[in-house]
């Protein structure tokens, strides 16, 4: 398995409320990131939640599905599955009421990706030399960009990007954006937190990749681009190289 993943709680937050994990199921692999949102509402532990039970429904149920169509139905199945257990330990613990997560992941299958999203983490990849935004953020500063009203750039600082509009951990039937991809063998798959691709260019960001075999150099090299950047949030990157594939 080529994975390898980084957090760090940043210069200026007092602790580290993301969360991500990676594993190889059978013969997918299985990459996932989660921002907690809620600081003294257990933001952290929504997004340990998140990512430790999305990796746990995968090794109980993803071998049961055969075909490639099946995905989009089985991942919302998964995510409201998730967002039920965020819920029910708020109301084991009633002092964690109100937290809540982002949640982005990707299944990498050979050359098929399918990656499943809600909230602003984002999903990249590289192919080549071109680096690909996967996702849509479900912001407000997003939604304005959608309506012509703000620029991407501007969105990078403008206050709509902090109020989520999309979350795990709201009382309600979730619908994730579900995406499918044709990749290529040796194309990067990146997952990572706002706190990492809010404070660099996509140049900045491909600059880090030099070392295509060495998956820690560039996740330490994305970090320190993020904290040299002046991120003010935690920052988390996980990344996932396609291969050929092998049976456990």
């Amino acid at each position: 398995m080529t994975a390898y993943g980084m957090s760090e709680k940043g210069p200026v937050r007092e602790m580290n409320e993301d969360s991500f994990a990676y594993e190889k199921v059978g013969n997918c692999l299985c990459l996932a990131v989660a921002d907690g949102v809620g600081g003294e509402a257990c933001g952290e532990i929504a997004s340990r939640i998140a990512v430790d039970s999305v990796i746990s429904e995968f090794k109980e149920s993803l071998a049961f599905v055969k075909d490639r169509e099946e995905l989009p139905s089985y991942l919302k199945t998964v995510f409201n599955k998730v967002n039920i257990k965020i819920l029910h330990d708020c109301l084991e613990h009633r002092e964690r009421m109100g937290m809540c997560t982002t949640l982005t992941v990707a299944l990498i299958k050979g050359t098929e990706l399918t990656v499943a999203h809600i909230g602003d983490s984002r999903g990249y990849l590289l192919h080549g030399s071109e680096l690909i935004k996967l996702t849509d953020d479900h912001n407000a500063a997003a939604k304005l960009v959608k309506q012509g009203i703000i620029t991407e750039t501007e969105a990078k600082h403008h206050p709509g990007r902090n109020r989520l509009l999309k979350v795990l951990g709201d009382n309600q039937y979730l619908i994730p954006d579900i995406y499918s991809y044709n990749i290529n063998y040796g194309d990067l798959v990146f997952l990572c937190s706002d706190g990492l691709y809010s404070f660099m260019s996509d140049e900045q960001f491909k600059a880090c990749t030099g070392e295509r075999n060495n998956l820690k150099s560039i996740c330490e090299k994305l970090i320190a681009t993020a904290i040299e950047g002046g991120s003010s949030d935690n920052i988390t990157v996980t990344i996932g190289k396609a291969e050929h594939l092998t049976e456990l």
